[in-house]
């Protein structure tokens, strides 16, 4: 927001920067008196490491001179007179400036300046000789060194607004000493607090407004226009301490590293042309550049920045991340993001942002997310997805932790942000019983493997019965293999509950509605029968679920299994064909024929007599 950087301890007392590595330039400046005087301004560096930033300025061209006559003069030995005066010289050598950023949105610095004031008094002086008296002018100088420092803060709120505050002439340091006469025409230096608000309300729109407490105000507007590998601004800029008012008017052109400046200031107010003593003593000046002896003046600013280190196009504004994350839910981090960060595109051009991610413990290397387009100055929305690896398994709870990094035309990442998560068990569950569908898969291959051999003792009854029954045999007598004489635990809480693998109820022999469900969807999917959840949704305390199967049976060939239609439920298979299916309650380990008693009884009643379905109390999830 600050095109002369370089030149600016004025206007930037609390040295904030935008320079990425190093910038140098030189100013040069004329003026329109009735003689027209060009000299060197000024010749600044800017040096960034790390979070800090240094800058100085060596300005030769930063000087005011005055030359006063006083209402003394002597006659010399030939008649004429001899006018007295009286000379000041202000000349600022060097400033220079530092600042740290304290974080991503506060910086505080400060900057200094070195000044010399120089005062020459002509004098009446007395010579004696033996026979007379003579006058003679005689020069009195005296000089005085001054330090002027000013400190402030900048708050970023966002990459298009930034709050200054600062103080002027916090602390002033002397060195000399001057007569009475001479310390009415020192150098001002008032203490003044100053408020600038930098803004930026629309993109490559620039406003920006400062107060000074000693009642002075500046209003700049500006406009940039962007182009392939270059820009050119236009700004005016409005100040007034209600002595001296102007506008400075800017066209600035920028190509890559190169930036030209060139600048004027036209004043509104009169301008004096000449100072007397009394003007001099009363107001004095504080400003070498602008004040109200200066003249209309035209500066040229030619700046080069020299960047080894890559420019940040993107950065985080925030990363909404999950409390924990359920690693068994693999496939479910595949469709869904499980965090979302928002975005903002720091530069004048769309960038095209590719998200990345590793979270400890769960992935082995980094995670690619779609690339997403943001606008000029915008903010987007960037979803994270993830993929958990399929050796990953835990018996417990992990504090780990989330990477997250943002990567726009770089190399390297433009910004990055690290978020605790706490990583669940790989048995713990949400309560939510569409997410059960994972633990069914997680086991594919075991249950598989199980269920041929299960089923291959059985091979004499599948040669014997009619083809389309092979699936509801199938289902009866895997039930009775592996449900039949099971142990029963009641269901704890569903918000707060741990599932078990299919292996691990074949282990134990036992488990809750949801392990024993689990387990037979799963040996049933693995061998090619089509199943679904049915979930119970009453009330929160008292949830239920229980396993719905598919026959693979026609309404029309219902009369094979049974000849009451209550006894199952029609509904479309996953190619959308009617399909008769049959559910069961799994808590029922006696036999098959009770678990679908106990199935229909409860599915019939919930469901279909207390229009579950229809009202949302009972829901059938699809496992694939």
């Amino acid at each position: 927001m600050n095109k002369d950087f370089i030149f600016s301890t004025e206007s930037n007392p609390t040295n904030f920067s935008s320079v990425k590595d190093l910038a140098i330039g030189v100013l040069f400046g004329a003026e329109f008196a009735p003689q027209i005087a060009s000299n060197l301004y000024a010749l600044g560096i800017a040096k960034t490491i790390g979070r800090s930033n240094f800058f100085l300025r060596y300005s030769p061209g930063f000087f005011k001179e005055f030359s006063l006559q006083k209402n003394q003069s002597i006659v010399g030995n030939d008649s004429s007179d001899i006018s007295l005066k009286t000379d000041l010289k202000y000349q600022e050598y060097f400033s220079a400036g530092y600042s740290y950023k304290i974080s991503e949105k506060l910086s505080g610095g400060f900057t200094l300046n070195y000044f010399n004031e120089e005062f020459s008094q002509d004098a009446i002086g007395a010579v004696f000789s033996d026979s007379s008296l003579t006058l003679i002018r005689e020069n009195e100088t005296e000089t005085m060194k001054l330090w002027k420092v000013q400190v402030g803060t900048d708050y970023l709120f966002t990459p298009s607004l930034r709050l200054s505050i600062s103080a002027s002439n916090f602390l002033n340091m002397k060195n000399g000493s001057l007569s009475e006469t001479n310390k009415a025409f020192e150098l001002r230096t008032p203490k003044n607090l100053r408020i600038a608000i930098y803004s930026e309300p629309y993109p490559q729109v620039e406003m920006n407004f400062l107060y000074e407490t000693k009642k002075a105000v500046q209003v700049c507007v500006g406009k940039t226009f962007s182009f392939d590998k270059s820009s050119f601004s236009l700004d005016a800029n409005y100040f007034s301490d209600f002595s001296l008012t102007g506008i400075q008017p800017s066209a600035t052109f920028r190509y890559g590293n190169i930036c030209a400046s060139l600048s004027g200031v036209l004043y509104f107010s009169k301008i004096q042309r000449t100072a007397s003593l009394t003007d001099l003593t009363s107001s004095g000046i504080s400003n070498l550049v602008n004040n109200k002896y200066s003249s209309n003046k035209a500066m040229i600013n030619l700046s080069y920045l020299i960047n080894t280190s890559q420019e940040k196009l993107v950065q985080f504004v925030d990363v909404v991340v999950p409390t924990s994350l359920f690693p068994t839910f693999t496939e479910r981090f595949v469709d869904e993001p499980f965090a979302v960060a928002r975005v903002v595109n720091l530069s004048d051009k769309p960038v095209s942002v590719k998200p990345s991610s590793k979270i400890d413990k769960i992935n082995s290397e980094l995670i690619y997310s779609p690339n997403v387009v943001v606008q000029p100055k915008d903010t987007a929305s960037i979803p994270f997805y993830t993929i958990v690896s399929e050796q990953y398994f835990s018996s417990r709870h992990e504090i780990s932790f989330a990477n997250f990094y943002v990567t726009s035309e770089n190399r390297e990442a433009d910004d990055e942000v690290q978020k605790p998560l706490l990583i669940n068990s790989s048995n713990a569950w949400d309560g939510e019983v569409s997410n059960l569908r994972y633990f069914v898969k997680k086991d594919f291959d075991f249950s598989a493997a199980t269920a041929k051999g299960l089923l291959a003792k059985h091979k004499i009854e599948f040669d014997t019965v009619t083809a389309s029954l092979l699936n509801f045999l199938q289902a009866k007598i895997l039930f009775a293999e592996i449900i039949t004489g099971m142990l029963y635990i009641a269901d704890p809480l569903a918000s707060n509950d741990r599932v078990q693998f299919p292996h691990e109820t074949i282990d134990v022999k036992g488990g809750d509605c949801d392990d024993l469900s689990v387990c037979l969807a799963s040996f049933y999917e693995s061998i090619g029968i089509e199943t679904a959840f049915v979930d119970y949704k009453t009330n929160e305390q008292s949830r239920h679920v229980h396993l719905l199967f598919n026959t693979n049976l026609s309404p029309a060939e219902a009369g094979l299994i049974t000849q009451n239609d209550k006894k199952y439920y029609i509904r479309k298979n996953s190619l959308g064909e009617e399909k008769i299916w049959i559910p069961l309650e799994t808590t029922e380990r006696s036999n098959f024929a009770n678990a679908w008693e106990k199935g229909v009884e409860k599915f019939s009643n919930e469901a279909l007599d207390q229009l579950g379905l229809a009202k949302g109390t009972v829901q059938i999830i699809e496992i694939y």
